[in-house]
């Protein structure tokens, strides 16, 4: 045992004795004027120098241009005219187109018996012409049957139409009142076929009747659209307006300028 002890401190005394200058730290010398020239053996370091590498000498490459062949000169042919003669053409004569007389054959007349007449025609003056023609008046000429049709030969439709006008309706033309007997019930079926119930009046549950007034012109335009009579309701009013303003462009164009009254219903079932 301690001959083992003896040989682990020996050879911790060696190692240690071999590797101490490396451990120790460089001295720098101090300057001093007296010892300046003196240098220590242990102070002094070697450096190995390496060789100089002399730089590879770059390869360049020998590249043979081939020369260019030469262009040949072209040396251009001389240009060769060729005579023309000239020929003397003669312009061709051109044939005369003759026209054909049109052979007019004419139409047999048909004679005419004519019955003797032992009275000879006398000559009318013009004065005496204006009085033989016969005065047409406007009304006669416009109407296709002059006359108007009796109040209780009509339909009760008609009738309850004409009753909008009251004493006004005897103040009408003769023209204007055919054509309100003959068309006021079309224009109130027209009427009805553009008329829509209005969905706000539905919801509240309103209904009833209101007149409308307009002139009719024979161009199929109408003026002075306005109420007769409410029906207590502003949007039923404004409804029946609007309906007409698109449904008389359908309604039958009068010969004069005509009054038409009519009664927009509106009725809940």
């Amino acid at each position: 045992m301690k001959l083992i002890i003896f040989a682990f401190i020996l050879s911790l005394t060696i190692h240690i004795l071999l590797f101490s200058p490396l451990t120790k730290k460089k001295e720098e010398p101090k300057q001093n004027p007296s010892t300046s020239k003196y240098v220590k053996k242990s102070s002094v370091q070697y450096v190995r120098l390496q060789p100089k590498i002399n730089p590879s000498p770059k390869i360049i490459k020998k590249v043979t241009v081939k020369p260019k062949p030469k262009a040949k000169k072209i040396i251009p042919k001389p240009k060769t005219y060729k005579k023309v003669e000239k020929k003397n053409i003669k312009p061709q004569k051109r044939n005369k187109i003759v026209k054909k007389p049109k052979i007019i054959i004419p139409k047999p007349i048909k004679k005419v018996k004519v019955a003797p007449s032992f009275t000879k025609n006398v000559p009318i003056k013009p004065q005496k012409k204006r009085q033989t023609v016969q005065k047409k008046s406007l009304e006669n000429f416009l109407l296709a049957d002059p006359v108007p049709l009796d109040r209780r030969l009509l339909d009760d439709i008609t009738k309850s139409y004409l009753r909008l006008y009251g004493e006004e309706y005897n103040s009408f033309t003769k023209v204007q009142k055919v054509y309100l007997q003959k068309n006021l019930k079309n224009i109130g079926r027209i009427t009805e076929r553009y008329l829509k119930y209005p969905a706000i009046a539905v919801r509240t549950r309103q209904s009833g009747m209101n007149i409308v007034q307009f002139n009719l012109h024979p161009n199929g335009n109408i003026t002075d659209l306005k109420l007769n009579h409410s029906s207590g309701h502003t949007t039923l009013d404004k409804n029946s307006i609007q309906t007409i303003e698109f449904a008389y462009k359908d309604y039958p164009r009068p010969k004069t300028v005509t009054k038409i009254k009519i009664y927009v219903s509106y009725n809940l079932y």
